[in-house]
């Protein structure tokens, strides 16, 4: 299981659109990772990395995790379930005929991982935006529009 957290970042990076760096300075990307070892069976996270490894480096690695990830059924709700942790900061079940062909945790369930994980969305990021109930705007914050938007 070590190791993984590299790969995760950089398969992050192409499902999101957003830079490793920029998903490493949220600080919660240990904790994605672990969310996804802990919901998912081993086998699976190990099936995720083993292919995102196999896909050519370089320009080409976007339409590869595209066409081998996305794409494949039993790897694609996850990598869809990475992209909505990453940008709702909540891990969500996966589906029911999903589980049924490739087994459950009892892990598996839809939650909050943590506080920071809601403050650290990146749905805020593109929005402009903070997250409601979790920054201090200031009084009637929630009337103006975020920021950068016309």
């Amino acid at each position: 299981m070590g190791g993984q957290l590299e790969p995760f970042l950089a398969l992050s990076a192409i499902l999101t659109g957003f830079r490793e760096v920029q998903l490493s300075g949220t600080e919660v990307a240990q904790q994605h990772l672990d969310v996804l070892r802990e919901a998912l069976p081993a086998a699976i996270v190990d099936d995720l990395f083993t292919a995102f490894k196999r896909l050519p480096a370089g320009d080409g690695r976007e339409k590869a995790v595209a066409a081998t990830i996305l794409g494949d059924p039993k790897l694609g709700p996850v990598a869809k379930n990475i992209i909505l942790l990453w940008y709702t900061g909540m891990w969500n079940q996966m589906p029911e005929i999903w589980r049924r062909a490739h087994g459950a945790s009892v892990r598996d369930v839809t939650h909050l991982p943590s506080g920071a994980a809601y403050r650290a969305g990146l749905q805020w990021a593109v929005a402009g935006a903070h997250p409601p109930g979790a920054s201090h705007q200031g009084f009637a914050s929630w009337a103006l529009e975020p920021r950068g938007r016309a």
